[in-house]
């Protein structure tokens, strides 16, 4: 996840660009969850969105809205 809240957040540091370097994120999922082979990490998916209540999970699951267009990562691909 914290790749996710890099990538959101490089805009807002434009001001600082001339301090950065290089970025590199290693697996950070930048294109979501969503469908696994391992049955754990599945229902600990499905726990965790129905337990915690936790946005991130249905944003990284790309659930949080109907239409796939709508949906955080699609609009945080876009920018």
């Amino acid at each position: 996840m914290g790749g996710i809240i890099i990538r959101k957040t490089l805009p807002l540091l434009e001001d600082f660009k001339s301090t950065f370097f290089t970025y590199i994120s290693l697996s950070s999922p930048h294109l979501g969850y969503l469908k696994n082979s391992s049955t754990h990490i599945n229902f600990g998916m499905w726990l965790f969105k129905k337990l915690k209540k936790i946005e991130s999970f249905n944003q990284l699951s790309t659930t949080d809205e109907k239409d796939f267009k709508d949906t955080f990562l699609y609009k945080l691909s876009k920018e």
